[in-house]
């Protein structure tokens, strides 16, 4: 997850004021020229309100009015208005269709009829505001797609609670004649969005194909990480190879979100062999650790796209266990040695460095996932320190460094391997060796590549544990073997 999107995202609708502050909007959608009518109202009072938003959001909203028509002023970042009154509202226009007609990933973009735009250009923020809620009214026919929590309707008008999380946090937003599917799992719900594009067959395929993968992430730990996650599925042709997905983003402004590109005629096999949706669901499990801990969160999202299918049954174990070997030579020939793996986390975009970061961050929760089993005979895995992160911290809508996240899990677990691995991992200079848990996984690669497996009855329990889901048949076998 990257707080703005590098590659693809499509747009968030609004961020908002706090609730507990007092700060409502209404918007009114208009389908004619593609506008949103703003209100925002502030319960209290304040000597001066400054509003932000993003730098370019002057180029979008225009005709800001006060009631009783005291002035707003424009300045560097934002609007200022001086002596609010208590309940006074303000009033403007948003054009999403400009800033939809940018087709710039990151700014907005169309998609047949449905449209799509970023929040932080055209919603004004109380500056200091966390949360807020928001009334929104839209054409008969049109849905709205947006990341923040549902709240029950009241007469026809859709009602919503938005954390108002750092402007430079990417948030996507759709509005058009696109249905919205909630598919229920347990702890929460994936709210789907089939953009324009594709027959009536292949959206039923897609719809299809999500509740299957969704599934996956429930071998973790049994619940949805996040209790209500927005989902856009965007339809695109074909631009890698053979994938029927051509690229995923896992977001957090103003709420939890997914992007998928995905290619609505791509045949079932592709989709049958799609790791990415499986690895976008994986972000959920941790926090926003900002560039810093970029290595521990893709780090954790690829260990998991693997182990995952795996415990789903969408790939085999033995598959798994090659992917994950076949990753780890690639993050081995793109070391950028001698620089340290959390410097090269912070400037990989700038260094290409991908395959370090990713697969070095994988190998470090093979490594703790692998020792925190042996060390508590079973008891203890990424997948329990996940859980109970999760009853502890989750949603989160703020950012945690690495370290406190690492340190927390340790807390919950009752050990120092989170941390003691961090320190490890983070300030290596070379891809890290995982010859000793590969040892205690009676794993060997050989010189021609193939990866070997072996080891005695351990090292067997240990491997089948990991690729099995908690619970299961196979996983209480394993732990039962485990000394």
């Amino acid at each position: 997850m990257r707080a703005r999107f590098p590659a693809l995202l499509l747009a968030s609708l609004l961020p908002s004021v706090a609730a507990a502050a007092g700060a409502h909007y209404r918007l009114r959608y208009d389908a004619a020229d593609a506008s949103m009518a703003v209100t925002l109202c502030d319960d209290a009072a304040h000597a001066t309100l400054r509003l932000v938003a993003d730098d370019d959001a002057p180029r979008y909203v225009s005709g800001l009015a006060r009631d009783g028509g005291a002035p707003v002023a424009r300045g560097d970042g934002g609007w200022t208005a001086r002596d609010w009154r208590a309940g006074e509202c303000l009033r403007y226009r948003a054009d999403l269709g400009r800033i939809a007609a940018t087709q710039r990933p990151d700014v907005g973009w169309r998609r047949g009829d449905d449209l799509l735009a970023a929040p932080t250009l055209w919603l004004l923020q109380p500056q200091d505001a966390d949360r807020a809620d928001a009334e929104v009214t839209l054409p008969p026919g049109y849905a709205l797609s947006v990341p923040w929590q549902p709240l029950p309707a009241q007469g026809g008008v859709q009602r919503y609670r938005i954390a108002l999380t750092p402007l430079d946090w990417a948030a996507m937003a759709a509005v058009g004649r696109f249905r919205e599917m909630p598919v229920t799992l347990p702890g929460g719900t994936l709210r789907v969005a089939l953009l324009d594009g594709g027959t009536a067959a292949q959206r039923q395929a897609l719809r299809a194909w999500l509740a299957r993968v969704s599934q996956a992430v429930l071998d973790a730990y049994g619940r949805l990480p996040i209790p209500d996650v927005q989902v856009l599925v965007v339809p695109v042709s074909r631009r890698r190879g053979d994938d029927a997905v051509a690229f995923g983003q896992s977001t957090r402004g103003q709420g939890h979100a997914l992007t998928l590109l995905v290619d609505p005629a791509a045949p079932p096999e592709a989709f049958a062999r799609d790791w990415i949706a499986v690895h976008e669901l994986s972000h959920l499990f941790h926090p926003y650790l900002g560039d810093e801990g970029r290595w521990l969160a893709e780090g954790l999202a690829t260990y998991y796209q693997e182990v995952l299918r795996a415990r789903a049954g969408l790939i085999s174990a033995e598959s798994a266990w090659q992917r994950l070997d076949a990753g780890f030579a690639r993050g081995r020939a793109d070391a950028h040695a001698g620089m340290p793996l959390a410097e090269v986390s912070e400037r990989m975009m700038d260094l290409g460095a991908f395959m370090r970061v990713y697969w070095a961050g994988t190998a470090y929760w093979l490594d703790v996932d692998a020792a925190l089993r042996r060390h508590s005979r079973g008891r203890l895995s990424v997948d329990v320190a996940l859980a109970r992160f999760r009853d502890c911290c989750l949603p989160s809508h703020r950012a945690w460094t690495p370290q406190a996240f690492v340190a927390k899990l340790d807390t919950l677990t009752g050990t120092d391997l989170f941390t003691r691995d961090y320190a490890r991992f983070a300030g290596a200079t070379a891809f890290p060796d995982l010859a000793p848990t590969y040892a205690a996984l009676g794993l060997r690669t050989r010189t021609d590549g193939a990866l070997r497996f072996g080891g005695d009855a351990t090292a067997e329990a240990l491997r089948t544990a990991i690729m099995a889901a908690p619970g299961s048949g196979n996983a209480a076998s394993a732990a039962a073997r485990q000394p």
